[in-house]
């Protein structure tokens, strides 16, 4: 009578198999985790930032709260979606902005099963976003994929080189003129999800003539306006 074979092959093969299914979902799962699905399925659970982000360049728009924006270049989700100019990737994708962070997608995690995961999410600006990383707010623009050549010795903004890039404009709404008083960071007028605000118009505006005032590109809102459609959004 035969002996019977040994069972150690038989469990290294399952061992082997298992090992290989498990690097192929990884492999997959990391690659799905570039692409905008991954974060309406996986985050945030509607589709509210996805649609918002995959709307066409240049036409009338709907911003995450719902409310229309006469032209979605004004927000820069949409407008950067279609920008071919990173030095990174011939497209930009969710995470090349919002990049992952085991820290905070945990603590997300833990606020989503607690019932505490409000879509849309809380405005945050870029400080906030930033500071999983450890890294200042402006960091966030100014990354070496994106807006370097704007970046300072310090990694910052140098806010010389931002106001020479809108020099030529009658208003210049990147302008130093407060000196070192007031530093607006960028997602204070540039806003991802929603139309974008310039914030000088909050004094720079027609009601004020002693002062120019300022000039808001096409699809952008007022300072003034900016601050009612937040005030909607809580109040809803």
């Amino acid at each position: 009578m035969a002996e019977p074979k040994p069972k150690k092959h038989k469990g290294l093969i399952i061992t082997a198999i298992v090992v290989v299914v498990l690097v192929v979902a990884g492999v997959g799962m990391y690659q799905w985790h570039e692409h905008p699905s991954f974060c309406s399925t996986m985050c945030h659970i509607e589709q509210t930032y996805v649609d918002n982000y995959s709307q066409e360049k240049g036409v009338v728009g709907t911003d995450k709260y719902g409310n229309e924006v006469s032209n979605t270049n004004a927000m820069m989700a949409v407008l950067h979606s279609h920008n071919n100019t990173t030095g990174k990737n011939s497209t930009i994708e969710c995470v090349d902005c919002h990049e992952p962070n085991m820290t905070e997608l945990a603590t997300d995690g833990m606020h989503y099963v607690a019932g505490d995961y409000y879509l849309p999410r809380t405005e945050r600006d870029l400080g906030r976003m930033m500071k999983w990383d450890g890294k200042e707010g402006t960091q966030f623009c100014v990354n070496e994929n994106c807006h370097a050549y704007l970046r300072g010795s310090d990694g910052l903004v140098d806010y010389n080189k931002l106001e020479k890039t809108t020099i030529e404009m009658e208003f210049n709404p990147h302008s130093q003129h407060h000196g070192d008083n007031i530093r607006v960071e960028c997602g204070e007028c540039h806003k991802g999800h929603r139309a974008s605000t310039v914030v000088c118009s909050g004094c720079h505006n027609a009601s004020n003539p002693d002062i120019p005032s300022a000039v808001l590109p096409d699809g952008w809102v007022s300072y003034q306006e900016s601050q009612q459609i937040l005030e909607d959004a809580h109040a809803n």
